[in-house]
Formats: C-alpha cells, sequence, structure tokens
C-alpha cells in the first residue's frame, strides 16, 4: 500500500526513469542524480516516520537532523536502526555509487556516466524502496526496469531474501556462514554462489559493462542455485 510520505521518494524515482529511457549523455546524468536524491530522500522519510508506523524504534530528532548533513551518515543510521530492512544490497553499494554522482555532480558537464550504471543504481534504489516501505513503486517505464542487469539484480535480490528465511542462527562471518549453509544443502549452490557473489560484485563496481552473454550465464546460474535452495523463480 502506497503511503503518502512516500509520494516524494516514488517521484523521484519516476523522474530518473524517465531520463533513464531517452538514454542520452544529458539524461543519463539526470537520471543519475534523481536516482541518488531518492535514495537520501527515502532514508531521511523512513527514519524520520513515527515509531508505530515504522514499527521499529528509531532515531531522535536531533540525531536524524545532524545525520542529515550527511548521506554517509544518514546510512549509518539505516544500519543502526533498520538493519534488517537491508536485504538483498550493501550500503557500502550505495555510497560507492553516491560518489560516482558527487563527480558527475561537481565535474560539470563533460563527464558522461555508462547505461549500465545508472541501471544498477536505479535497482539498487527500487530494492531499498521495497525493503524499507514493503511494497514496489509503480514505475510506468519497463525498459528501465527489464535490462538484462536489471533482471540480475532483481532475482539476487529474491534469491538473497529466500536464503535468509533458511538460514541456521548466525555463528560465523556473513561470508562463511552463507557459504557453509549452502555447501550443506548441495556442495554445487556453495560453489555457485561464490561465482555469482564475485560476478555481483564486478556488476556493482566495475566500470565495464558485462557482455550480454555473460548476463545470460549468471541469469542462468543463479535461477539454477535459486533451484537447489528450493526457491521459486
Amino acid at each position: 500500500m502506497a503511503n503518502p510520505w512516500t509520494d516524494g521518494p516514488r517521484e523521484l524515482i519516476q523522474h530518473a526513469a524517465d531520463h533513464l529511457r531517452a538514454a542520452g549523455d544529458f539524461d543519463r546524468r539526470i537520471a543519475m542524480i534523481s536516482i541518488d536524491n531518492a535514495v537520501e530522500l527515502m532514508a531521511k522519510t523512513y527514519l524520520g516516520l513515527p515509531e508505530r508506523a515504522r514499527g521499529s524504534k528509531g532515531p531522535g530528532r536531533k540525531e536524524l537532523e545532524a545525520a542529515s548533513e550527511s548521506f554517509t551518515s544518514l546510512l549509518d543510521l539505516l544500519n543502526t536502526y533498520a538493519a534488517t530492512k537491508i536485504t538483498g544490497l550493501s550500503l557500502d553499494d550505495i555510497e560507492w555509487y553516491h560518489r560516482l554522482r558527487n563527480q558527475l555532480y561537481h565535474s560539470g558537464n563533460g563527464i558522461t556516466v555508462e547505461q549500465s550504471k545508472v541501471e544498477t543504481y536505479f535497482q539498487l534504489a527500487l530494492t531499498l524502496f521495497e525493503n524499507l516501505f514493503s511494497f514496489s513503486p509503480a514505475i510506468s517505464d519497463a525498459d528501465a526496469t527489464q535490462s538484462k542487469i536489471g533482471e540480475f539484480l532483481q532475482l539476487w535480490n529474491h534469491f538473497d531474501s529466500a536464503l535468509r528465511k533458511q538460514l541456521p542462527p548466525k555463528d560465523d562471518l556473513a561470508y562463511h556462514w552463507k557459504r557453509d549453509y549452502l555447501h550443506s544443502v548441495e556442495p554445487e549452490a556453495a560453489v555457485l554462489w561464490e561465482s555469482l557473489t564475485s560476478f555481483r560484485n564486478e556488476l556493482i563496481h566495475s566500470l565495464t559493462t558485462p557482455t550480454t552473454i555473460a548476463m545470460k550465464e549468471h541469469l542462468t546460474k543463479l535461477k539454477r542455485l535459486l533451484a537447489l535452495i528450493g526457491a521459486d523463480v
């Protein structure tokens, strides 16, 4: 259900989708900035909700006001007060894209950003929105959300959520905790997870765009991994 306090972030995401579809250098820059603004606004909105609306304790007014001066501090507050909501993505990834956005914003009109990077940040923003507000924003632009990169990241979030429901109590570092559990389910699952984790991290942070063949190959692997843990695709 769309609550009124989500209107601002949804409008910014829609604005980004409109420019992302246009695909020009200017439009990619504007889309990147709009996505970043949406992420910042949804963090402030969620953290500033009354406790009964959020369903959990949050920061005090002064703590939130102080953190609002810094994007990194806002992410730190999300990590403190909304850790259970941060599934299928990493706040470090979001901070990396915020820094890329800052380069665009402060370096003038001569710098461009690849379509794949904007699409990736777009998908991270959609995942964060859904995690925080418990519904997917209705975006009227299929082209911006159905690329192979978008499909992979959406499916990865689905896998991560399904895996967390199965994991036993945590007794080790997150990496070993997940890998060892997957190995106990099926050794092939652990091998696929390690390969896909590496690919996902490279997809997020690399300045190069994977080939269509590589995207299709890893989508096939991810669907196989989902099947191995008994999750629907």
